[in-house]
């Protein structure tokens, strides 16, 4: 069986994600973005688990400010992000810290990449577990959502509010073609993890926000 605990990140309020396998004791960490990843830390070191992969759902500052912290802390975690996240992550993030800290001279750049998801739909068994990419750009170019037993992770493709578009590194297109590609895999009574905000089901949000 596995659990979910979220942490609201630092920047923006985004979400972090611990997908716990109870069994094991072995977890995931999706999208840290506190700096120091102190919340995310303390609850795996008093729960005794080992971290085996961090996951990004994109490049976005506010999903993996806290990257550098956790793989620090635990040497032996894996770093998994699409192929356009991983080339496109590597550039600063100024306007962040700019708008957040008004301080832009602050810099940072995330550690090497360790597994780069390039093909739709591809997986990588954690365990008893299959977890599944989808490649689901328009937020970001490299935007994907990570299904884990059904549980659907969706960073900023999907959340609980009105999709957003930079302008920088977003296409409104691409990402209805996304949407389509999401409502064509998943049930209605799925469940989704969103970058922001509170966890709902696919036929909540289409209720509102449906392409169809």
């Amino acid at each position: 069986m596995i659990t979910v605990e979220r942490f609201i990140n630092e920047l923006m309020t985004s979400n972090c994600y611990l997908v716990v396998d109870e069994a094991s004791k072995h977890c995931i960490c999706i999208d840290p973005a506190s700096e120091k990843s102190l919340l995310e830390i303390e609850y795996i070191d008093n729960n005794r688990l080992t971290l085996d992969y961090i996951i990004l759902t994109h490049e976005h500052t506010d999903h993996n400010w806290g990257v550098n912290s956790l793989r620090e802390h635990y040497s032996d975690s894996k770093l998994v992000c699409s192929e356009p996240c991983n080339r496109y992550v590597k550039k600063t993030n100024r306007a962040y810290f700019l708008f957040y800290y008004d301080d832009p001279d602050y810099r940072y750049e995330i550690t090497s990449t360790d597994i780069l998801i390039s093909k739709q739909e591809e997986s990588i068994m954690w365990g008893v577990h299959d977890m599944k990419f989808i490649l689901t750009p328009g937020h970001s170019y490299g935007s994907m959502c990570i299904d884990i037993d059904g549980i659907l992770f969706t960073g900023d493709t999907i959340m609980p509010f009105k999709p957003y578009f930079n302008g920088r590194d977003s296409n409104e297109d691409d990402w209805k073609v996304s949407i389509k590609r999401i409502n064509a895999i998943y049930k209605e009574e799925s469940v989704i993890y969103p970058g922001h905000g509170d966890c709902l089901s696919i036929g909540d949000w289409n209720n509102k926000y449906s392409l169809k």
